[in-house]
């Protein structure tokens, strides 16, 4: 590279450069012309030759080389400035190029091959090549940006998709500015820079934030947003919520990963039902939500959800088990019954939740006093929360008695609530909260723990030393990793004998043949706690769930019980129950007890065990120790 080059590069020194450009041309000029007129002269005329004859051409020369030199000097000018320009656009990595007016092109950068396909020599063999890949759909945006860079704007980027050679459709973010000269457009710069990985991992983090990562339904965010556009658009719709019934016994006994095929299982069944144009969102845990556009006819929603309820309680095959949930909706009409989404919302939930409440209903469209009753169930969460904490809720003492002698064989701890604010609770109402609520599992051991003191003390204190205690186990409970480790070191810390604690266990906990809870069960079997079966009956299992093995006594539901003395039928039945439960080697205890002839019938039957408030109603331990005549009880408890 010659020393003028270098210095139009940046070097320090080019001023002495250029200097000496200027003093070499001006000497050759001067020496050639000085020697062609000495030639001419010499040759023209044979006088003696004097130096007055060069004045003009030396003053010729020195002119020509000086105008030499400075066309040299602005040449090289000119192509330091194209090198400056080409390595700064190569050293960028976009594809950069210049087009005169007619969209010509009269320079192009080699990274215009990597980002299209296409070489350079295309490129200037084409005209207005760029534009001819643009992809279709984005051509009107591209058109409408250079009309406006033409008529001399400098519009901001645009990001478009270009058709490539080479690697299919690529997004690129494009921007062109006008050249002047003066006021005058003398041609477009553009430069190019492929965005294709940063349009992928925004649509990506786009989709992320808008769908369910499990089930790939839209989630709550993309569902408000839905339901929010439909009442900007004064749009008649209505919005449906659906809760899954016993869904959490599911979860809770066999996995999180039989609980997630159930909600992709229940996503295809209502994809298949719900109306074009339906959006079907899992706005969390067991909860989905639909929008059905346009519809306004109370009987069509109820045909709708009537459709979603039999899809939900069909059958499910997973993971080689069969299993049944069941569903209760609540469901609102837009902008009727609210014109936000978070009113909407609230009031489906609401009417959802009184649905859930009611036996033998399973949707309900939101009325006021929907609204209340869900008022009270966030009222009672709130305080069933702190109750739980504050170990406020307490075990009430039902005892249990031989039918045929009469003597006194068990007790069944139950848990009571007196709440300062609300008074006393149901149980029916704050054991299904507590469970919804994932408290269910902090209240069943503490209730479990004061049972096995209790059970400790009874057996120091009174004369009754074989009277075993009976504790509900959540399918939660009996799910935890080491619960019977847990039940073992609770004995042994007390020193409760094994025999002296039942745990009580319902239908639910053996759906799909739940083998884990089996194997639960069975090693507190081993360990010498009895195993009851309660509420049997009412449940999906029946006599599938004693052939397990894992049982040694049936507790038969109340409402088998109180209809026997009126009931021809309901009579035969439950001496049917007693019997075959003997030929398995079960305890039968019949629950519901309330008048002499219901224990006449069930005595005659030869049930073992009766339970109920004929014999004794539920006691506080303050009234269950006077009871059982045992005083220690009281001064342990002191």
């Amino acid at each position: 590279m010659n020393a003028s080059l270098n210095g139009k590069l940046g070097h320090p020194n080019a001023w002495r450069a250029d200097l000496g450009i200027y003093f070499r041309y001006i000497v050759m000029g001067w020496l050639v012309v000085i020697l062609l007129a000495a030639i001419q002269l010499d040759f023209l005329y044979e006088a003696p030759f004097h130096p007055r004859f060069l004045i003009i051409p030396s003053l010729v020369g020195m002119v020509a080389g000086f105008f030499i030199a400075r066309q040299k000097i602005l040449s090289d000018e000119v192509r330091a400035k194209n090198m400056t320009f080409a390595a700064l656009v190569e050293m960028a990595e976009e594809a950069a190029y210049l087009q005169n007016l007619d969209r010509s092109y009269r320079y192009i950068s080699s990274a215009i091959t990597d980002m299209t396909g296409y070489d350079v020599k295309t490129f200037y063999q084409t005209p207005n090549l760029f534009a001819d890949l643009v992809y279709e759909e984005d051509f009107p945006k591209w058109l409408s940006y250079e009309k406006s860079v033409a008529a001399g704007r400098t519009p901001d980027a645009i990001e478009v998709r270009l058709t490539t050679k080479h690697k299919g459709l690529i997004w690129v973010r494009h921007v062109t500015r006008p050249i002047f000269d003066g006021k005058k457009i003398i041609g477009y710069s553009s430069t190019n820079a492929e965005i294709t990985d940063q349009v992928n991992q925004a649509n990506a983090m786009k989709e992320l934030a808008l769908k369910d990562p499990l089930t790939g339904l839209p989630n709550r965010r993309h569902l408000s947003s839905e339901a929010d556009r439909l009442l900007k658009q004064d749009s008649d719709f209505c919005l449906v919520m659906m809760d899954l019934d016993r869904f959490k016994t599911i979860n809770d006994s066999l996995g999180h990963s039989v609980g997630d095929l159930m909600l992709k299982k229940v996503r295809d069944r209502l994809e298949l039902i719900a109306p074009y144009g339906s959006v079907i969102s899992r706005f969390g845990g067991d909860e989905f939500v639909v929008i059905l556009p346009d519809v306004t006819d109370e009987a069509k929603v109820e045909g709708l959800i009537e459709s979603f309820l039999s899809a939900v309680e069909r059958p499910m095959k997973l993971n080689g088990l069969n299993l049944h949930v069941s569903a209760s909706f609540g469901w609102v009409f837009a902008p009727e019954d609210g014109r936000d989404v978070e009113t909407l919302i609230r009031y489906a939930d609401a009417a959802m939740h009184m649905a859930k409440q009611k036996q033998g209903v399973s949707c309900l469209r939101y009325a006021g006093h929907v609204d209340d009753h869900h008022q009270r169930l966030l009222l009672l969460e709130n305080r069933l929360r702190k109750a739980v904490e504050e170990r406020r809720i307490k075990p009430f003492y039902q005892p249990l008695f031989c039918a045929r002698t009469g003597q006194l064989m068990g007790v069944e701890c139950l848990a009571r609530w007196r709440d300062e604010e609300l008074g006393w609770v149901s149980p029916d109402e704050f054991i299904p909260l507590a469970e919804t609520a994932n408290l269910i599992g902090k209240l069943g051991d503490s209730i479990l723990e004061h049972a096995i003191i209790i059970a400790k003390t009874l057996h120091e204190s009174c004369a009754q030393k074989d009277v075993y205690f009976s504790v509900n186990a959540s399918p939660y409970q009996l799910s935890e990793i080491g619960f019977v480790d847990n039940m073992k070191a609770l004995l042994e810390r007390h020193q409760l004998p094994a025999r002296l604690l039942k745990i009580e266990v319902t239908e639910s906990l053996f759906i799909g043949g739940n083998l884990q809870a089996i194997n639960v069960l069975t090693e507190l079997r081993n360990l010498g706690i009895g195993v009851a079966l309660d509420d049997f009956g009412t449940g999906y299992s029946a006599f599938a769930v004693l052939k397990e093995g894992c049982i040694d006594m049936l507790k038969v539901d109340k409402s088998f019980v109180q209809n026997i003395a009126e009931n021809e039928q309901e009579k035969a039945l439950i001496a049917e129950i007693i019997q075959m439960a003997h030929i398995m080697n079960l305890q039968v205890v019949a629950e519901g007890v309330e008048t002499d002839a219901q224990k006449a019938i069930l005595t005659e039957a030869e049930c073992d065990i009766l339970q109920g408030y004929l014999l004794a109603k539920p006691m506080s331990e303050a009234d269950f120790c006077p009871y059982m005549n045992c005083n220690g009880l009281e001064k342990e408890r002191d």
